[in-house]
């Protein structure tokens, strides 16, 4: 949208303005971007290889590059969208339900399969695509097309912007649709039309992630700054006009968050869902005042180095429309940054994959202005530095994540073993539905703020008693429980894959007598034993044991006639289906993807 439509009733002339004369800056004078010379063939094949190159990296990380907690999280949601449960009714999320619901017909058509998280990746390359295409789009609104096509490369390379936006995650159709926003913004003439779908797109937006509040604010801002620096310019802005447009974008905006409330309310849990969406995520330090006032204050701290950018950009021998443009994506990505870094209560890397891409179409055509002169007094050929840094953003990918080493197996492996231990209607304890395919005993899944929230008690921690009440025999990821119900689960659970336990417990160590034992059954369950060197008999309860048995919950005895080493009491299904207690597991390190 250009700005100079927008609100300016009269072109501002560089030649008119005040002071004109004097503003030159050297290392951001250049002639008309239009003129900044073509794409030279030189250009046109890097691009093709570049692109080509990111194409096939994507496609081998997505099957190579380590799952992220947060990746079955969404999935879990998918899945239960195809088995016909109502969100924030049957099956807790504290996101927004668009991406999931979106996701649902591709999750149905490729079937149950454990590594379902890896071609549900590739289904993010077409949201990278557009990404990048975004970032082409806003940039030769402003730049030369040279400049434009390096800018969009380098964006496509940022490491923590390409490894991230591999996840399958929602965060990805969230990036594309920002970008989108922006591109409607400054890449087209202005028209009601053009405000009603740039808040239509930001609306729907909202209908994937909140963390839109995010974006809406920085846009803002960055809308008003504009406005503010061309008014500083000379220029007379038409209020009417201003307001029409903007009520037009907010009626775009409220458009898709309303048709998905009224989704749910028609359905009854409008209230349900206000609580996962907003009343859950509000942390008490939000509204704190001390740490309200910090923030401010750091925030306030950075405006000034904002207002310097502004004041460059305005001092770049350009006309208004292209200076405008290139304020308000200034503006947008710096508010946006800052606003993250101080105001933001939960600093998750992922929030910073829609800030890579503007960061690109800020920073990227400065480096090639600036290097640009001495490449000529050089007679270097004037691709070689951005390739290089593409090149170099390239190896630092292959650093953080080598395409062809599988860092996939261990959570594939135990969503596989899930599969083949349960059936559908079984229980799996896991903290954020890293099993996929399984309902949890528990209604909340176990993130950071629901940890937090059950340590302030707003939360009652109830998993023992549901453990019981479902009797769930399978546990995954022990480490991300509270602490109390870690202590439950060791007593009555053990270990028999990556990640992965069941019902069950040491009856007799390995060095004491056969004598009668006593042991507590809590979670009722169908149990067998075994042993260390194989095949155990004795009394369970006063009757030959003979295999498997129903076990109520309550104090049994054990009296072992035959069989050496450890003796364990053990979910009968997992023995059944080639699963041991004794068995050699790999060892389990929590790392930062958990």
């Amino acid at each position: 949208m250009h700005f100079s439509t927008v609100v300016v009733t009269k072109a501002c002339p560089v030649a008119k303005l005040p002071g004109c004369a004097t503003l030159r800056f050297s290392l951001l004078t250049l002639s008309d971007h239009r003129s900044d010379g073509g794409l030279s063939k030189a250009d046109r094949l890097l691009a093709m290889l570049f692109l080509s190159i990111a194409l096939v990296l994507r496609v081998l990380l997505a099957y190579h590059f380590r799952i992220d907690s947060d990746e079955p999280e969404p999935l879990h949601v998918v899945w239960a969208w195809t088995q016909g449960l109502l969100l924030y009714r049957d099956i807790f999320d504290n996101h927004m339900p668009v991406f999931q619901a979106l996701s649902a017909p591709l999750f149905h058509l490729l079937g149950v399969r454990a590594d379902i998280v890896l071609p549900m990746r590739l289904a993010m390359i077409p949201l990278f695509v557009g990404t990048i295409w975004c970032v082409w789009k806003i940039s030769v609104s402003i730049f030369s097309p040279r400049i434009a096509l390096w800018t969009a490369l380098l964006a496509a390379f940022i490491p923590p912007f390409f490894l991230t936006s591999v996840e399958y995650r929602a965060d990805d159709l969230w990036t594309a649709l920002w970008l989108t926003v922006l591109t409607v913004l400054v890449a087209g003439r202005a028209t009601v039309g053009r405000a009603f779908t740039a808040g239509l797109l930001l609306g729907l937006a909202f209908t994937v992630s909140m963390k839109t509040s995010l974006m809406a604010l920085s846009l803002g801002l960055a809308w008003l700054g504009t406005v503010l620096a061309l008014w500083f310019a000379g220029c007379r802005i038409e209020a009417r006009r201003f307001i029409l447009y903007a009520v037009a974008a907010l009626l775009g905006m409220i458009t898709m968050p309303g048709i998905v409330v009224l989704f749910f309310v028609s359905h009854g849990v409008g209230p349900q869902m206000f609580y996962c969406v907003i009343s859950h995520n509000i942390l008490s330090r939000v509204a704190d005042r001390s740490w309200l006032m910090k923030s401010a204050t750091r925030w306030l701290a950075l405006l000034p180095i904002e207002l310097f950018g502004v004041w460059l950009i305005w001092r770049w021998r350009e006309t208004i429309a292209l200076r405008s443009r290139f304020t308000f994506i200034f503006m947008a990505g710096a508010f946006y940054y800052s606003t993250f870094l101080f105001l933001w209560p939960l600093r998750e890397p992922q929030t910073r994959l829609p800030f890579y891409p503007v960061m690109a179409i800020i920073v990227a055509p400065c480096l090639l202005w600036f290097a640009d002169p001495l490449l000529k007094r050089t007679r270097v050929f004037s691709f070689i530095l951005p390739a290089l840094i593409v090149a170099v953003e390239i190896a630092l990918i292959d650093r953080a994540g080598s395409p062809f080493t599988n860092n996939t197996t261990d959570k594939i492996g135990l969503i596989a073993n899930v599969l083949t231990l349960t059936d559908e209607s079984d229980y799996v304890m896991d903290s954020k539905g890293e099993t996929i395919y399984r309902r949890r005993p528990i209604y909340y899944m176990l993130d950071r703020i629901t940890k937090r929230r059950m340590h302030r008690h707003l939360i009652r921690d109830d998993i023992p008693d549901r453990l019981i009440e479902t009797r769930t025999a399978l546990i995954a990821t022990t480490p991300r429980l509270p602490r109390r119900d870690v202590a439950f689960i060791t007593n009555n659970y053990l270990p028999i894959a990556f990640r992965l336990r069941a019902l069950g417990k040491t009856v007799r160590s390995g060095d004491e007598k056969w004598e009668s034992t006593r042991f507590d059954v809590v979670v009722p369950g169908r149990y067998t034993l075994v042993c260390a060197s194989g095949k155990t008999a004795g009394l369970l309860d006063g009757t030959e044991f003979d295999g498997p048995r129903e076990l109520t919950a309550g104090s049994h005895t054990f009296r072992q006639t035959a069989g050496a080493g450890r003796t364990v009491l053990i979910w009968a299904r997992a023995i059944e289906r080639g699963y041991s207690p004794f068995a050699e597991i790999e060892p389990d390190k929590m790392t930062q993807q958990d």
